[in-house]
């Protein structure tokens, strides 16, 4: 994820202007975070899922 997003910016850089590319970058920051958001979530359901499996 991080590699896709440092390849996004890097071809982005070389066309936007800096107002806007400041812009884009802010929107994949929000969208890594989503991602990462949906990571823990899940990591977080298959613990539960785990230990539910170990204690039933």
């Amino acid at each position: 994820m991080m590699n896709q997003l440092a390849e996004r910016m890097r071809g982005a850089a070389l066309l936007m202007s800096p107002e806007y590319l400041i812009d884009k970058f802010l929107d994949w920051l929000e969208e890594l975070r989503g991602a990462l958001e949906l990571a823990e979530i899940d990591g977080s359901a298959r613990s539960e899922a785990r230990a539910k499996m170990l204690f039933d």
